[in-house]
């Protein structure tokens, strides 16, 4: 009889753990599919930030997070880091909102292709979505299209090499309109005020891109943008529609850089790697001019290296770096040569020149230098740099204080008598010396160091009066 009732129990038994099983299964994809992952893109696009934004979209594939919130606020960047974004973009599994927020906020540039790579775009009031022309790195300005062909404004022949940069900025031009109408077109969106975003360099405001059917959503904060995710399935790039399960208390979890790209991203900032790199020539000529100190190289040679890991983050300018070397052979000749302050002059219109040129291929402002970081840093490097040259100057011309040369010259006091061939003691700067003399010197009287052997002075006598 206990047998059968075992046997009668044991199926209701599984039955009922099969149940809770699955009831506890469904919950924790119900939790997951409500987790709000947060981006945060507020800066200029380059490696760095590309990095971040890649690894963090596969980490909140990775945890199944419900939707991923990319709030944007970015002047754009560089053409291969926005391509990296947008791949991470199209292939998350997880739909993807671009937020293009606070208040100010602007999806510019780079920007502007990854805010239309994403399955939604909401903006907040007072923000701007554009201004996608490609800006050219070429250090001579780009042509504008002219009248006749072949020739430039004003009908002036065009040169071989403006022809070169015309025709490769229209690929470029031609090549991103066209990546910008199949964002749009396969999104739904306005393929042809996407394409104007690139060959107008157009810029809309949120009820401009609204109107003309860019982006889907204006929304004054975070949870306009989830409370219109709750009741909107959104389009996914393959075409199909997908809804997200978010719960009414879903809150979005930042997904932080790592101490890493915190510590890139900072020396990607082109003032301070500027400041860096000048620092740490400043640095190792101290070092340079005073062996011994350590310190000044020790700093020096750190900041040198800190300027070398920004290198592939920032579009450094040879041109620029060769005219920041120049300006300092000019402080040195300074220095060495008689000048009236025209070394100097043109140090200063060197250095000032070349911290301008330096960044002069960056595709946003952001990325270069500006003339009020520029004007201030360079006068007060260049003033440091002469005084310490001046100060070596003035240093080496003064009359040896050390050593055996320090001796020569110096007079001191016969404090025991000195009778050839017996040597005397001599008080001299404080201290008492052996010393020998081709002649009898009685004790008070005043010598004068004539050379030095070893630990025993040779003087010669003071005349009364005088030397």
């Amino acid at each position: 009889m206990k047998r059968l009732h075992h046997e009668g129990f044991g199926p209701v038994l599984r039955t009922l753990i099969f149940l809770a099983t699955f009831i506890a299964g469904l919950h924790s994809v119900a939790a997951a599919a409500q987790e709000v992952a947060r981006i945060r893109l507020d800066k200029p696009i380059h490696p760095i930030t590309a990095e971040y934004v890649v690894q963090a979209v596969a980490e909140a594939n990775a945890k199944g997070a419900g939707v991923i919130l990319l709030v944007i606020d970015t002047p754009g960047g560089y053409v291969t880091s926005v391509e990296s974004i947008q791949r991470a973009i199209l292939e998350s599994r997880v739909p993807v909102v671009a937020y293009i927020s606070p208040a100010g906020a602007r999806a510019a540039s780079g920007g502007a292709f990854v805010a239309l790579a994403c399955d939604l775009i909401a903006m907040a009031p007072g923000t701007t979505i554009g201004s996608a022309h490609p800006v050219s790195g070429l250090p001579i300005p780009m042509p504008t299209q002219p009248a006749v062909p072949g020739q430039g404004e004003g009908g002036k022949a065009e040169s071989p090499q403006a022809k070169e940069a015309e025709v490769g900025m229209q690929k470029m031009v031609n090549d991103l309109a066209a990546h910008m109408r199949s964002l749009a077109a396969n999104r739904g969106r306005n393929p042809e005020l996407a394409e104007k975003m690139v060959r107008e360099s157009i810029s809309l405001t949120e009820q401009e891109a609204l109107k003309g059917g860019v982006i889907e959503l204006v929304a004054k904060n975070e949870g306009q943008v989830l409370d219109f995710l709750r009741a909107h399935p959104v389009k996914r790039f393959d075409g199909r529609t997908q809804t997200v399960q978010l719960a009414a208390s879903a809150v979005p979890v930042d997904i932080p850089m790592t101490s890493r790209q915190r510590f890139l991203s900072a020396l990607a900032e082109p003032s301070l790697a500027y400041v860096l790199f000048l620092l740490g020539v400043l640095g190792l000529f101290v070092e340079f001019k005073s062996p011994g100190l350590i310190f000044p190289g020790i700093l020096g040679g750190i900041f040198i290296l800190l300027y070398l890991m920004s290198i592939p983050l920032l579009p450094v300018n040879v041109v620029g770096l060769l005219l920041i070397l120049l300006a300092l052979v000019f402080f040195i000749l300074e220095v060495k040569v008689v000048s009236y302050g025209m070394l100097a002059i043109g140090g200063l219109v060197s250095l000032v020149i070349g911290s301008l040129v330096l960044y002069s291929d960056a595709p946003v402002p952001e990325l270069g230098l500006s003339i009020f970081v520029v004007l201030p840093v360079a006068l007060v490097f260049g003033g440091i740099l002469v005084f310490l040259l001046t100060l070596a100057a003035r240093a080496f011309r003064e009359p040896v204080i050390t050593g055996d040369e320090a001796l020569i010259g110096q007079e001191g006091e016969v404090r025991e008598a000195i009778d050839p061939p017996k040597e005397g003691k001599v008080f001299l700067l404080g201290e008492y010396w052996n010393a020998r003399c081709d002649r009898p010197v009685g004790k008070g009287r005043k010598v004068k160091v004539a050379s030095r052997h070893g630990m025993v002075l040779r003087v010669v006598p003071l005349e009364e009066g005088g030397p």
